[in-house]
């Protein structure tokens, strides 16, 4: 009967060693389809981040392309401007030139009149004394 108690006891003790063998596989189980699931998650953060940094170097490429046409119509809106301006300058040039020349002309017209005007006398003088003198050669 020792024997029957001992078999009895070592398979209890078999059963109870299955038993806990079997709940610690089912912990493992479940914890695998923890980890399954928390990697899952893992991979699509990092897929959706990977496509958030393909997005975002190409945005930054697209900026980059922007940014450089328009430098270069900077470039092309500065050279306009120069030239326009040195346009401008020259235009202002030639306007104080004329308008200095203009002065001078008017310089000259007033002296040219004030020259008419003294010769318009003399000739009246003259036309005043020729007269007088024809009326005394007549006389």
């Amino acid at each position: 009967m020792t024997t029957n108690i001992q078999q009895g006891s070592l398979l209890d003790v078999l059963k109870k060693k299955m038993r806990q063998t079997k709940e610690e596989m089912e912990k493992y189980k479940d914890d695998c389809e923890e980890y399954k699931k928390r990697l899952q998650v893992e991979i699509m953060g990092r897929e959706e981040a990977e496509s958030e940094v393909a997005a975002l170097n190409r945005r930054i490429q697209l900026l980059e392309e922007d940014l450089e046409r328009s430098e270069e119509r900077l470039a092309t809106a500065t050279a306009k401007l120069a030239e326009a301006s040195a346009a401008a300058d020259e235009s202002e040039r030639i306007r104080k030139a004329l308008e200095n020349r203009t002065n001078m002309e008017d310089d000259r017209v007033a002296v040219l009149e004030q020259q008419l005007s003294q010769a318009k006398l003399i000739a009246e003088e003259a036309d005043k004394k020729y007269e007088e003198v024809l009326l005394s050669v007549l006389l």
